[in-house]
């Protein structure tokens, strides 16, 4: 899954942009930009979701060697699977670099579709990149990715009806919550005349095996081995237990009094538009959200954040407008400050109490694809791709979290992610999950997000067998492969 959000400005993507290679390949991708590339060009083909930031970045890559042209795949994240595939069968020898949705990295590998990388830029990442995001680029401890960008859910809340709730204010100290808390606490607000609905993906396709995974995880369970063939969901007593806690945890949600009448049929912009709308007090989702909640506050299409209308001018400015004005920090901090008190972030609920959540990473990562003609030049321009100065720009102007922790600090980062310390602590190596590593995965997902639907309608200790059922179907090839 992945999510952005448009935020501010960032300077060059030049500096920086070989790292983890050695001095001679750093000293190439560090050439200028090209005046004369001899009619050379390396194609970066990335998901549309961010492709403006890229392709940027791709040119800014370009040597006196060679020319780095940014394309756009389709928005639909099966279709970009789907156009990948295609080309790496036909032998496209025009398709350099792909853009990876993070959960794809087993299946390209395991079919020869992209290259592993070089030992200098392995290594390199292993010292810099977040565990999380790391993970999600590796197959059989081979490393065949380089993370470009990553994510992580949160729990969103409404401050002002949860201080309601709890019968105190509460503080700039995010809450740490329980699922069973976070079900308790809606309930009650309810009854205290306030918001009452719980928001999550619980639609059938991928946004809703995301969730089971993140309280799989979160439970001490596990969807597959780290063998990638052996499905974990009920192999042992402890494995059965983790995996009805998480579905109990649905459907507790899915059947709380007060819930969204069309929570089976939520994605992640509906459970924005339903918290934006009024009606909830919690929702889990991608950082997206705290900017989309401020620009339509502004908008006056927010009921508690009319405060924010004021900014109206400054974060709706006309399309058509050909310098908009940037929010200065004074500005920035007040959107901020009003739009907290009372639309604010907290840690993803756990189920264990005083045991923090482990939350399902998403992102985007780059790799060599098979076909390419120039793979020197092209692990150089993943490294030019990945650098830090890249890296600065997708999370400034892209507004995608940053796979490198020290850009977490970076002050115009944090800017208009306030929540930036919180994301980081989220995609460390004991609170970062991954979807299953297995090039089975996306037949696996398909089917599991059928078994799933309707979400809540099932008992837990049966569905529970039958999800195996399900992706040992996946594992032996018998499922449904889109």
């Amino acid at each position: 899954m992945r999510r952005r959000t448009r935020i501010g400005t960032a300077g060059s993507v030049r500096r920086g942009a070989a790292l983890g290679l050695t001095a001679t390949m750093a000293a190439t991708v560090l050439a200028g930009c090209g005046t004369d590339s001899g009619g050379t060009t390396l194609n970066v083909h990335t998901p549309a979701d961010g492709a403006t930031v890229v392709k940027e970045v791709a040119q800014q890559c370009s040597t006196d060697r060679y020319k780095v042209v940014g394309h756009a795949l389709p928005k639909q994240a099966d279709d970009q699977r789907l156009q990948i595939a295609r080309r790496a069968n036909g032998n496209d020898r025009t398709m350099d670099i792909v853009g990876l949705d993070v959960n794809w990295t087993a299946e390209f590998a395991e079919a020869g579709w992209i290259l592993p990388l070089p030992a200098a830029l392995s290594d390199g990442a292993k010292k810099t990149v977040l565990a999380g995001p790391l993970k999600t680029a590796m197959w059989k401890d081979v490393q065949y990715a380089a993370p470009a960008w990553t994510n992580t859910q949160l729990l969103w809340y409404r401050k002002d009806a949860l201080s309601k709730v709890l019968g105190r204010p509460i503080g700039n100290t995010p809450p740490r919550l329980t699922w069973d808390q976070v079900v308790q606490y809606a309930v009650k607000s309810g009854e205290l005349g306030g918001p009452t609905q719980i928001e999550a993906q619980a639609a059938q396709y991928e946004g809703l095996v995301v969730w089971f995974n993140t309280l799989l995880e979160s439970a001490g369970g596990a969807m597959v081995a780290e063998d990638g063939k052996t499905v974990t969901l009920t192999d042992t007593p402890e494995h059965r237990a983790a995996t009805v806690k998480a579905l109990s945890v649905i459907k507790s949600v899915a059947t709380a009094p007060g819930r969204d009448p069309s929570f089976t049929q939520l994605d992640e912009g509906a459970s924005r538009l339903g918290m934006e709308k009024g009606d909830a007090i919690f929702q889990v989702n991608w950082p997206f959200v705290f900017a989309s909640a401020q620009k339509n506050g502004a908008a006056g299409d927010v009921p508690y954040l009319t405060d924010l209308t004021k900014f109206k001018d400054l974060l709706n400015p006309p399309k058509d407008a050909e310098n908009p004005p940037e929010p200065t920090v004074g500005q920035l901090n007040e959107i901020n400050m009003l739009t907290r008190q009372k639309f604010d972030f907290a840690p993803y609920p756990s189920i264990v109490p005083g045991k923090p959540a482990k939350t399902t990473v998403g992102g985007v990562n780059f790799a060599v694809a098979k076909t390419t003609r120039y793979e020197k030049q092209a692990f150089e321009v993943l490294a030019c791709l990945t650098s830090e100065s890249a890296e600065r720009k997708y999370a400034t102007k892209g507004g995608t979290p940053p796979v490198l922790p020290k850009l977490y600090d970076d002050p115009e980062f944090r800017k208009a992610y306030p929540m930036a310390s919180l994301i980081r602590d989220q995609l460390q190596e004991n609170t970062a999950a991954v979807r299953p590593i297995t090039p089975q995965y996306q037949a696996m997902s398909t089917l599991l997000a059928a078994t799933l639907s309707p979400a809540g309608s099932w008992d837990p200790e049966k569905l529970a067998d039958d999800l195996t059922a399900a992706a040992q179907k996946a594992m032996d090839g018998k499922g449904l492969v889109p």
